[in-house]
Order: C-alpha cells, then sequence, then structure tokens
C-alpha cells in the first residue's frame, strides 16, 4: 500500500436504534470503508465517525475532525459508504466537497461509485445532495402538519400550560382553584390604579397564595385567556383583555426617560450592566439615580451630577482646536485596514500566473466591497462628527435627543470618575484621553 498518499472515513447515524436497508450500523459502515481502501491499495490513517446526530447539524465532533483530517498534505481520499451519511443539507454537502476540491482529495462513495471531482460529477453530488434535503424537509413537513392538526383537534403541544389551566388527557382544561385567580387579577387591574406591585400584593392577601411579581405581569399579557387559540378554554372575555392590553401600552408610554438623556448609557462599573434611572421622594423632595442594584453590590450615582458633569466634558471637547480632526482620526481608526495591493498588481499577478482566474476574481471583488464599504462609513462617521459639533454648540431640549442617539455609553470609575465618553459610530475610541472628573454627592 502507498504510505505517503492516505484516506480517512467517516461514519455516521442519528440514532443508537438503526433500521432499515439504508442505516448500516457504525461497525459495518467501518468495515465497509477499510475493503474500500484495501481496493484502492492505500492506508486507512483513521475513521472518524458521529453518534446520535443529525446530518442537518453542522456542528459535529467528527466532522470537525474531518475537516481537519481533509487538510492535511498527505490525505488524498475520503471514503463513506454513502453520501447522506456526510450531510443531509445541500449546502453542507457542497461545503465538505469544495474543501475537498481545494485540498486535492477525491470522495469515494461505496454506494454512489460513480461520484468523481469532475464537472459531471459535481452535478452528480448536488443532485445527490439535493435529494437529501427533500427528504429532510419533508420529514419537517410532516412534523409541523402533525403539530397543526393537534391543535385542530384541541390538543395542547406541551405538559406546561398557563397558570389557570390543567393539562390532561393532551387537552388543557380550566383550573377550578386557580382560573379564579386570573379572572381577579383581570378585573382588579383595568379598574383599579394598582401597578403590577400593588396587584400582586392585593391578590396574595386576598387569595392567600405567593405569586411573584413577575408572574402576575406574563398573567396579564397571556392570549391564551382570551381564547385567542381553540385548544384554549377563554377564562376572560376579548374586551377585558384588550382593556387591560390598553392601559398597560399607557403606562408604558408614560414611563418616559426624557429627562434622563443618559438613560441607557452609563455602564456600572462593578459588573458593567447598564444603569437603571431610578426615581426617590424624600422629605417631598424628588430625587432622580442611575442605579445598579444587584445582589452583591450596589451602585448609583444621582442623576443630575452625572448629566450636569458629562455635559461639561462634552462642552470642554470644543475648546480643542483640533477637535473636529481628533475625532476624524478616532474614527478612522475603526476602519478595517484594506489590502495594499492594488486593481493594477492584482492583474499582473493574474498574468504573470501567481494567481489563477478563479482567485483573481474573488481578490478584486473582496477589494472593491471592502473599498466601498470603507467609503460608505468615512460618510457616517463624517455625518456623526458634524452632528456632535453642533450637539455641542446648541446645546438644547431636542439635541439631548440626538445625543441619545450618538453616544454609545459613558464609562464611570468605582469612585464615581467620568473616564469614558464612546461614540456609536468609533465604540472602541475614548474621546477623553485625561482624568476623570469626580462627581460630588
Amino acid at each position: 500500500m502507498t504510505s505517503s498518499n492516505q484516506a480517512v472515513g467517516y461514519c455516521r447515524i442519528s440514532t443508537d436504534k438503526q433500521l432499515g436497508s439504508d442505516h448500516y450500523s457504525l461497525a459495518l459502515q467501518g468495515e465497509i470503508l477499510r475493503k474500500m481502501a484495501v481496493q484502492h491499495d492505500i492506508r486507512l490513517a483513521a475513521v472518524l465517525s458521529d453518534v446520535g446526530v443529525s446530518g442537518s447539524v453542522s456542528s459535529r465532533t467528527g466532522l470537525e475532525q474531518l475537516r481537519e483530517a481533509i487538510e492535511r498534505p498527505n490525505v488524498r481520499f475520503l471514503f463513506v459508504y454513502r453520501l447522506n451519511r456526510l450531510a443531509r443539507n445541500l449546502q453542507l454537502l457542497l461545503g465538505v466537497f469544495e474543501l475537498c476540491q481545494k485540498n486535492n482529495v477525491r470522495i469515494v462513495s461505496y454506494m454512489e461509485p460513480e461520484i468523481t471531482n469532475t464537472a459531471s460529477g459535481q452535478l452528480q453530488l448536488s443532485m445527490f445532495g439535493a435529494v437529501a434535503q427533500f427528504e429532510r424537509s419533508l420529514t419537517l413537513e410532516n412534523q409541523a402538519n402533525a403539530l397543526v392538526e393537534k391543535k385542530r383537534q384541541g390538543e395542547v403541544l406541551s405538559s406546561r400550560v398557563p397558570y389557570g389551566y390543567i393539562y390532561r388527557a393532551k387537552h388543557a382544561i380550566v383550573d377550578p382553584e386557580t382560573a379564579p385567580v386570573v379572572q381577579w387579577l383581570y378585573q382588579q387591574y383595568v379598574s383599579s390604579g394598582m401597578g403590577y406591585r400593588r396587584l400582586t400584593a392585593a391578590c396574595n392577601q386576598h387569595f392567600g397564595i405567593n405569586l411573584k411579581q413577575a408572574h402576575v405581569a406574563r398573567i396579564l399579557r397571556n392570549e391564551h385567556y382570551a381564547g385567542s387559540e381553540a385548544n384554549y378554554p377563554s377564562l376572560i372575555d376579548q374586551r377585558l383583555f384588550d382593556r387591560a392590553k390598553a392601559k398597560r401600552l399607557d403606562r408604558q408610554a408614560k414611563k418616559t426617560h426624557d429627562d434622563a438623556w443618559l438613560h441607557g448609557k452609563l455602564d456600572c462599573p462593578v459588573c458593567g450592566r447598564k444603569l437603571l434611572v431610578v426615581s426617590v421622594t424624600k422629605s417631598n423632595q424628588y430625587y432622580r439615580y442611575y442605579r445598579c442594584s444587584q445582589r452583591n453590590h450596589t451602585f448609583s450615582v444621582r442623576g443630575e451630577l452625572v448629566e450636569q458633569m458629562v455635559w461639561q466634558r462634552l462642552t470642554s471637547l470644543i475648546k480643542a482646536s483640533n477637535l473636529k480632526m481628533v475625532m476624524k482620526t478616532k474614527a478612522d481608526c475603526q476602519l478595517p485596514r484594506i489590502s495594499e495591493v492594488t486593481p493594477a498588481e492584482l492583474i499582473v499577478q493574474l498574468e504573470n500566473g501567481s494567481l489563477t482566474s478563479q482567485q483573481y476574481i474573488q481578490q478584486a471583488k473582496q477589494l472593491k466591497d471592502t473599498q466601498r464599504a470603507n467609503t460608505k462609513r468615512k460618510q457616517e462617521a463624517q455625518l456623526a462628527i458634524n452632528q456632535v459639533l453642533a450637539a455641542i454648540e446648541s446645546p438644547t431640549t431636542e439635541l439631548m435627543t440626538v445625543w441619545q442617539s450618538l453616544l454609545d455609553r459613558v464609562e464611570l470609575s468605582p469612585d464615581k470618575l467620568v473616564v469614558g465618553i464612546y461614540m456609536k459610530q468609533w465604540p472602541s475610541a475614548n474621546l477623553l484621553d485625561m482624568e476623570g472628573v469626580k462627581l460630588d454627592e
């Protein structure tokens, strides 16, 4: 047998119980691959396999090992029992085939012996892949149709039914113990001024239960209770559900952060999460904070103070005579590097044989796409710079919304220093190359 050139084999079974003429066990597939190696007078270096994995899944341990093996210089053959062992997805199958072509590896299939690396072989491979993909699509379509039929017959697809129902014989039926809780929550929510927190406390006290606020919020959003699907009997009428939805949306609309223009922009220096806007009333005085409250830490800063300090830092930037150039430089740093090769040099490489026609087409397209993308990014960055300068020069209420769209984040230190201001156009470049400013409580 030839030692310099080697072969690798690949086997796959989707379940531990392979049935039918098309489903050989790993042992039988491996034996066939070893016989193929003897017939071709070549050494079988390894037989890689996947067990219990569908052929439509691209992330497989054995398949990843196969890709690595194909790129080895001494591997010249790939033996498989049948092509659908490699993949049941046309795109995935062709990807393996293209990798083999690139590395001069010939695919040999026991059940499809006529497959070669010729154009006709590639066409035949595409046909086999299309059939395998069709089989997979047909299976998924049959499964989807079965689920639709179950829903049409009033069956639910999971035993985990919403609060207010119980699961029995594949159907959701009204739970006489919990359904009144759902109905009471909807009635109280639409007829009172209570929010989720107060409503949850009142419900637990009224029924002697222990619902969580998040659970109550989910109940007041679940359309199943209004009979939106035939397999769930209605607990409330549609008009009541619509009233609850309208109230919820109205409360959300009123809960704005127009005055907190750094909402969603301040990072917690301890955990990195976004600081939330919290309103506190003390001695009839209204205070607003940006706060992070986690289990193991609490961080907060007065809203007006941090907003004023960030604004001062932004306005101080305008005093720099070269501000526009500095921001343009920072924006340019975010652009990907363009290959130093020019279109003319690519043509020279094509003429002297350094590039194949296919490589020339690919590299020329990549160069053109990169240049076009960089031009677009530079135009967007210039627009952002002009918006920044206009916002600094004219600090109006309307322009606070401009900053919301321009700012990516503002970083604070644990001792409440403003240490970083980052824009969306160049999120990795800090506009402040100086010490942070202390925020006094």
